[in-house]
C-alpha cells in the first residue's frame, strides 16, 4: 500500500474481491439515486446488504427483522432474533449459514476465511447483523464481526460506534450497547 501513490499492489495472480463492500455500496448509490429522482423512500436489498433512504409510504420509519439462524423461515414466514427501525442508513449481515458446502473428508466448510489460518473462520458466529450510516459501512464490519467470536465482535462494533447483533452456535445472541436506540 503505497499512500503517497495512492495505490495498491498486489502479487501476480492475485485479486481482490470486492464483491460484499461492492454489493454494500451499489444498494447505497440506487437507494439515493431513487430517493434524488423523486421517489419518497427507498429500500434496496442486495443480496442481504440493505440500504434506506428517506421514508416508507405507511410508516415514519423502516422496520425491519434479523432473521433466527436457528429456526428457519416456515411458509414464507421468518423467525426473528431481533426486530429494529431505521430513518436511514444500511444495514448488512454476514455469516456462515448460508454459504457452506460439505468437503470430501466430510467437513463443513464456509465463505469466511481467517486471514491467519487462510482456512474457514471457527469463531462460532453464525451470523453478525450490523446497522451504520451506509450500507458499505455495515457490510464491512458485519464481515468483520463474523470473523471473531461473538464477544469480541460485539466489542470491536461498540469500538467504532456502530450498533449490531451476533448470534454464536451455542445459542448466545450478542447486542452492541447501541443496538437498545434501534430495537423495537
Amino acid at each position: 500500500l503505497d499512500y503517497g501513490e495512492s495505490s495498491l499492489t498486489v502479487p501476480a495472480g492475485a485479486a481482490i474481491d470486492l464483491g460484499g463492500i461492492g454489493k454494500g455500496f451499489a444498494a447505497d448509490v440506487v437507494a439515493e439515486e431513487l430517493v434524488a429522482d423523486g421517489a419518497g423512500g427507498a429500500l434496496v436489498n442486495l443480496g442481504g446488504d440493505i440500504a434506506v433512504q428517506g421514508l416508507p409510504a405507511d410508516s415514519p420509519v423502516w422496520s425491519l427483522g434479523i432473521d433466527d439462524p436457528f429456526r428457519p423461515a416456515q411458509r414464507g414466514e421468518p423467525h426473528h432474533v431481533a426486530r429494529f427501525h431505521l430513518v436511514s442508513g444500511g444495514v448488512a449481515t454476514s455469516g456462515t449459514t448460508i454459504r457452506r458446502w460439505t468437503r470430501a473428508d466430510g467437513s463443513v466448510a464456509h465463505h469466511l476465511i481467517d486471514p491467519i489460518t487462510a482456512a474457514p473462520t471457527t469463531t462460532g458466529v453464525l451470523t453478525a447483523t450490523v446497522i451504520a450510516a451506509d450500507a458499505a459501512t455495515a457490510e464491512v464490519f458485519a464481515t468483520a464481526a463474523a470473523t471473531l467470536p461473538g464477544a469480541e465482535a460485539v466489542a470491536m462494533l461498540d469500538g467504532v460506534g456502530l450498533a449490531g447483533l451476533v448470534v454464536t452456535d451455542d445459542g448466545c445472541i450478542h447486542r452492541t450497547a447501541s443496538l437498545k436506540d434501534y430495537e423495537t
